[in-house]
């Protein structure tokens, strides 16, 4: 069977464009939280860790052909969550990336994800943040989970990495049916 066919087939050649800040982390001014300390950004500032954030970043490191970080965040406190975490990113985008507007910061769509990329999947909180998707509806997934507020019982995480597969197994599918289908693959 020919390389390309396979890879399609298969779904490799996949990219998460991954947030960070009420997806895998939460910053508070609180004294405490009920859930595990990820690191002190400032005197005031804590960002701590959503539950089973470990088990999903390896997820997805091993998942993904790369991930690409695209958070409203400042640079330095991205790297250092991205670094403690272990997120193996191909690039960290942060808000000198976004596009700003009315005081909101909006994360733009690269067409050329699209055009490297079959399958892209978007973990992010905030969808609506996200401008030029509607072009690519066949190739993007949004994945969205509820938003973190530092809830130590909180198992989004595990269920997030249970749909992404799910929608990977049903995209398979899907390919391959289409691929037979056009008399791509007898």
């Amino acid at each position: 069977m020919h390389k390309t066919v396979q890879n399609i087939i298969l779904g490799r050649n996949k990219l998460c464009l991954l947030d960070l800040d009420h997806t895998l982390i939460y910053g508070s001014y609180a004294p405490t939280e009920k859930t595990e300390l990820l690191f002190e950004h400032s005197q005031y500032l804590k960002v701590y860790k959503r539950p089973f954030v470990e088990e999903f970043i390896d997820f997805l490191n091993h998942f993904y052909t790369h991930i690409i970080v695209y958070t409203t965040a400042k640079k330095d406190y991205a790297n250092r969550i991205c670094n403690d975490l272990g997120i193996h990113a191909l690039k960290i985008l942060t808000r000198q990336d976004c596009k700003q507007k009315n005081n909101t910061y909006y994360k733009m769509f690269k067409s050329e994800w699209a055009k490297t990329y079959n399958s892209i999947h978007i973990v992010d909180d905030s969808p609506n943040v996200w401008l030029d998707t509607e072009y690519y509806d066949k190739q993007i997934t949004f994945v969205v989970p509820k938003e973190f507020r530092g809830e130590a019982d909180d198992m989004e995480l595990l269920k997030l990495k249970e749909l992404i597969k799910n929608i990977q197994i049903l995209s398979k599918k899907v390919r391959l049916h289409s691929l037979l289908l056009h008399g791509i693959i007898p």
